[in-house]
């Protein structure tokens, strides 16, 4: 065992018995040449995890009629055979009167009063948006197709408060709208291009924007291209909403929107160039120091010339302070059988620890370490050249919350997910040994989140995880950059999960243009977009994701009826999905994948059960757990 792993089981063990404002003991994280080749640590390309769209977020502009008092919208939907859904997304204050009206005049009330009488082929719900922090009730109704045509959407109001009503049609096109960049920096441009399915281009396209500041501008997008810029002149979360308006093959309007959730950083110190401080077990990558106590991931490929020829060597990340380096164990020159002299750094980038914005990325930089010596090279990578503390082992985390501490021992975390009220799973379907998490109503980073994670295990000697939707995210965070009572817990299966969006999902999106629909609500996290979460993925090497098990479901399929698990995220989702989470976005390649289990949904108040309460897979999940 090395020296330098050694000193951070002794900090760890200072840290087991410590109180919540201890320092944390971060990870030097490595990832073999495999990982590279196979793009697990590589930011893939953001034109791949952009939003499709068959649905469209309209915006309510009611109109005064002087004579009356009243206020009014409608709009027009075209139904074919496939049906269509329509959600009733008033803002706070707003008191609507709505319905839908069949192409012959047959009326549906938004509140579902008059479905039972007649309307025909409509279906009613009521539901509560859980995963938004909401307490509000939403109407929508689902249309079957018994009747094509032309309906109608009409909604009056005695007061002038607008809101939006959520349109899916199901029609053969749609519409994907993607960032160029991860990067979003302030005083930088932001853009956006929009592409129908079918090859055709847009016929009018701009975007509604809300910034951090709450003031609301209108983008003019270019139908030619497809783009769409704006500048932002502060950080922080901008709400994009993205229309397109189109014509389809039988010569028919249509409109569809997307929704995106930008979150607009400060730009950091630049990384400068690097030193290189070469010891007889490791290499360090040394930048320029960091102004300021702003937190960042740092993570870079190291490549190396064998026969002539450049070769990747291993991937370095780990989360940085204001002293920003990485360390490199020489056995990995050694089995890349490179010449330490050719050395350079790849791909360095820069992530802020929280948005996972990208700051900085740097293409090619000299790295040579001419003179290290060479030992002799190992069959395969051993545990601490994958994992070990940093140059910095030690830094100062940020306030990780309330501080409660859970009891000591060694045991299974029930961990709950974002702006959850509490524990979700069933304590009497757990056995021996556990605890449960508990930060309900939170809307937390991954960081943030894995921090609190830690703050409350710390009288833990060792703990495995039960983990649903973001505390799933989380969990494997806390593992990946920090050490703690996860690094020792002993048994099957380390982190096991239900319902986690490793890859993201549309909602956080729509979350964020529907701030004045949901008040407060748990607000936006951009780690949960489809473009955060692959930034984030990117960090999390193969060894990570080896201690994961997942779970996903979905609604059960009936016939005769309109299936889903929420009759409103349905408009946004790709089916199977749970209410919140598409289940293509529920895999994390490079760990075991426990199948998809239909009649199961994300949260209570939806169609089917919440997914937290099945009984066999949580004794599964209890039998297997390490602790």
């Amino acid at each position: 065992m090395k020296v330098w792993w050694g000193v951070s089981v002794f900090a760890l063990a200072s840290f087991a018995s410590a109180q919540v404002s201890t320092p944390l003991v971060v990870k030097q994280v490595a990832a073999p040449p495999s990982d590279i080749e196979t793009g697990v640590v590589v930011l893939p390309d953001p034109a791949e995890r952009g939003v499709a769209s068959r649905s469209a977020l309209l915006e309510v502009d009611l109109i005064e009629d002087p004579a009356t008092g009243r206020w009014s919208w409608s709009a027009g939907v075209s139904v074919g055979a496939r049906g269509a859904q329509v959600a009733f997304l008033p803002s706070i204050g707003a008191s609507w009167s709505a319905r839908i009206v069949s192409p012959g005049g047959r009326a549906a009330d938004a509140d579902g009063a008059d479905v039972a009488e007649g309307a025909g082929g409509v279906w009613h719900d009521r539901e509560r948006l859980a995963w938004s922090g909401s307490e509000r009730l939403f109407d929508a109704l689902a249309i079957d197709g018994a009747e094509q045509g032309d309906w109608r959407i009409e909604i009056e109001s005695d007061r002038g408060v607008n809101g939006f009503v959520l349109v899916a049609t199901d029609g053969e096109v749609e519409l994907y709208t993607h960032r160029d960049s991860y990067s979003a920096l302030a005083g930088e441009p932001v853009r956006l291009f929009a592409s129908f399915s079918d090859g055709s281009r847009p016929r009018g396209l701009h975007a509604s924007v809300r910034a951090p500041s709450g003031a609301s501008f209108a983008v003019r997008g270019d139908p030619a291209s497809g783009l769409l810029s704006f500048t932002p002149d502060e950080p922080g979360a901008y709400a994009v909403r993205v229309e397109a308006e189109g014509v389809d093959a039988a010569g028919d309007r249509f409109v569809l929107t997307t929704q995106h959730l930008v979150d607009v950083a400060e730009p950091a110190d630049p990384l400068g160039g690097v030193r290189v401080d070469t010891g007889d077990e490791r290499v360090v990558f040394e930048f320029q120091a960091q102004s300021g106590d702003r937190r960042v991931i740092l993570a870079s490929e190291v490549w190396g010339e064998r026969d002539g020829a450049m070769v990747p060597v291993c991937w370095l990340a780990r989360v940085c302070g204001s002293a920003r380096s990485l360390a490199m164990d020489t056995r990995w020159l050694s089995m890349a059988g490179v010449d330490p002299a050719t050395v350079e750094l790849r791909r360095t980038r820069v992530h802020d620890v929280n948005s996972m914005n990208l700051l900085e990325l740097v293409e090619r930089m000299p790295a040579p370490a001419a003179g290290v010596a060479l030992p002799p090279a190992p069959d395969a990578p051993t545990r601490d050249m994958l994992v070990s503390a940093s140059p910095e082992a030690v830094l100062t985390p940020l306030d990780p919350g309330r501080g409660v501490l859970l009891p000591p021992g060694h045991r299974l975390l029930l961990v709950h997910g974002y702006c959850a009220p509490g524990n979700p799973f069933p304590t009497a379907h757990f056995s021996g040994s556990y605890a449960a998490f508990n930060d309900p109503g939170a809307n937390r980073s991954h960081d943030e989140f894995a921090l609190e994670i830690l703050a409350q295990t710390a009288q833990m000697k060792s703990f495995g995880v039960a983990a649903h939707s973001q505390g799933s995210l989380a969990s494997l965070h806390l593992y990946n950059f920090y050490f703690s009572g996860m690094d020792w817990a002993r048994g099957a299966r380390l982190i096991q999960t239900v319902g986690a969006p490793y890859q993201g999902t549309p909602l956080a999106g729509l979350g964020a243009v529907l701030g004045d629909v949901f008040g407060v609500g748990c607000g936006v996290n951009p780690n949960l977009t489809y473009l955060g979460a692959a930034a984030w993925l990117s960090t999390i090497p193969t060894s990570s994701r080896q201690n994961v098990w997942y779970w996903r479901t979905t609604f059960e399929v009936r016939p005769f009826v309109v299936n889903y698990c929420s009759l409103i995220t349905r408009a946004l989702l790709n089916a199977p999905e749970d209410g919140v989470v598409e289940a293509a976005a529920g895999v994390l390649p490079g760990a075991t994948n426990m199948g998809l289990k239909e009649g199961w949904c994300h949260t209570n108040d939806m169609r089917d059960p919440q997914q937290t309460r099945d009984a066999q897979r949580n004794a599964q999940i209890n039998q297997t757990a390490r602790r």
